[in-house]
């Protein structure tokens, strides 16, 4: 079994079970506490902000621990749009966030807010000239991911933020996908919030952040005691917020190592086999700047859940684990303007960072063989 499905989960790091493992019993004292013994899980959860914080390029303080993914890009959305005291009501989003970020969007939406639409062309890329007509001074937030989870394409997120901030919004970007496996830097984005979740960087289930530009206030999404400097309160959840620390050390070691030139040089591997053996196959994405690990393509003839169910030794997918399966196919791939038919031979492969050579070829060669079957 070769699993290649690294964009819908990583397993924990077991460095980063080493480091998490005396704070589910030896220090389990809750941090807020006031005695002596509460510093050692204090100081975890200091270090582990550093280290979040060194990844992401930001200040220590400006880092705010939550539950995941999801969470952040709820505060980001809910909190951003509260932070205007209704003086301003239109959120912009592109046409394949996340179901975290189009699902908020569109209770908004519901609550009265008006959402935009940002479109995106066929390579996977937003079209950036459409926010020069989207964008006025009604705009309160700007929603685009940093890269996209189903085929990988990196958004210009910068320029997004230099034609949002010329008319004053506010811009968030969910990076789940990206913190990790390209280097982020949140100075040279310019972004005010920036999503981060911990399983897809080889930390646990059930912890993420939310980067928060200084001189940005958000409301709290959750009342209680006040902790994370009161933007979060609920008592803190100090192991993974260790893990999320060690997992964010070894992205940051990963990264200066070569560790995403490798593996982008493995998924091309990948990717020429199948382009030399399959005629018609489309690769999406690939002429944009992607993430080093995903490939997503369609085969002629062949749904992709059909694929792979006729490839039992991969597990790969057929779109983002979290939206809900239907006949129309993947909705990033309609959002690129390919119909519902494309749409449902979707099947996207990600490696990890302990994804061989080896493995490739056999994940290679399983799919071949699996879309040759119907032809002999």
């Amino acid at each position: 079994m070769v699993y290649l499905d690294y964009n819908a989960t990583t397993p924990v790091d077991p460095a980063v079970l080493k480091a998490m493992a005396p704070f589910w019993n030896e220090y389990f004292i809750n941090p807020s506490s006031p005695y002596l013994e509460a510093d050692t899980a204090r100081a975890a959860v200091a270090e582990a902000r550093q280290s979040l914080a060194g990844l992401l390029g930001a200040a220590t303080d400006e880092v705010v621990f939550t539950s995941g993914g999801t969470e952040s890009d709820n505060w980001a959305l809910r909190g951003g749009v509260s932070s205007w005291h209704g003086q301003r009501r239109r959120l912009l989003i592109s046409a394949f966030e996340h179901p975290a970020v189009a699902e908020t969007a569109a209770a908004l939406g519901a609550e009265g807010m008006e959402v935009a639409i940002i479109p995106v062309d066929q390579r996977g890329v937003i079209v950036l000239e459409a926010l020069d007509t989207l964008l006025d001074e009604r705009t309160a937030v700007v929603s685009v991911m940093l890269a996209n989870n189903e085929i990988g394409t990196v958004q210009p997120v910068a320029a997004i933020v230099e034609k949002a901030h010329a008319v004053g919004a506010l811009v968030h970007t969910d990076a789940a996908q990206a913190v990790g496996k390209i280097p982020v830097d949140v100075r040279a984005l310019g972004v005010d919030l920036l999503t981060v979740a911990g399983h897809k960087l080889y930390a646990p289930k059930g912890i993420g952040a939310l980067y928060i530009r200084r001189g940005v206030r958000l409301p709290p999404l959750l009342a209680g005691g006040g902790q994370e400097g009161g933007r979060r309160s609920g008592t803190e959840n100090v192991p993974g917020i260790v893990g999320l620390g060690a997992a964010a050390g070894l992205a940051r070691n990963w990264l200066m190592q070569g560790g995403a030139e490798r593996q982008a040089a493995l998924r091309d591997r990948f990717e020429e086999k199948l382009l030399r053996e399959i005629p018609g196959i489309v690769i999406f994405g690939q002429e944009a700047a992607r993430l080093p690990n995903t490939a997503a393509f369609a085969i002629a003839g062949w749904r992709g859940a059909e694929l792979l169910a006729a490839c039992p030794s991969v597990q790969a997918a057929t779109g983002s684990a979290c939206h809900h399966p239907d006949d129309a196919g993947s909705p990033v791939i309609r959002a690129l303007g390919y119909p519902a038919e494309v749409a449902r031979r979707l099947v996207r492969v990600s490696l990890g960072r302990s994804t061989g050579a080896e493995e490739v070829v056999q994940a290679a060669a399983a799919l071949l063989a699996a879309a040759r079957s119907r032809s002999s």
